[in-house]
């Protein structure tokens, strides 16, 4: 092994958080569905706080929420990723595709469970 060479990636840059802010202007850019996804945010933080839901559920719907969104965000960086990187087999491309797909709709299911675990029984109390 040489040791000599050094690990370029150990090096921090100073420009990290630069290239972080636009990665993730370039991730909104490319897909259309993360905003819809942030827009959807909206009618439940107003659902929560017209419902007075408690702290617990709080916690459980920002979790939920904040692990849908980041699934999107991780989606849409591995396929700018596939797009860009020529080493990558139409094979694993596409696996990956499915991945990313796989993992928005299972968190989004999640986020419909919980959603509806928390929501409904606050509506039905108001009824």
């Amino acid at each position: 092994m040489d040791y000599t060479a050094p690990n370029i990636t150990l090096q921090a840059r100073p420009s990290a958080p630069g290239h972080s802010d636009s990665a993730l202007k370039k991730v909104f850019a490319n897909d259309p569905g993360l905003v819809l996804q942030l827009l959807l945010v909206i009618p439940i933080i107003a659902a929560g706080i017209l419902l007075g839901i408690n702290t617990i559920q709080w916690v459980l719907v920002s979790f939920v929420t904040l692990l849908f969104l980041v699934a999107g965000v991780f989606r849409t960086a591995a396929l700018l990723q596939i797009n860009q990187d020529r080493s990558i087999t139409e094979f694993h491309a596409g696996r990956i595709r499915s991945m990313g797909n796989a993992l928005v709709t299972i968190t989004a299911g999640l986020s419909l469970i919980t959603y509806l675990f928390v929501f409904v029984p606050q509506v039905v109390q108001m009824l």
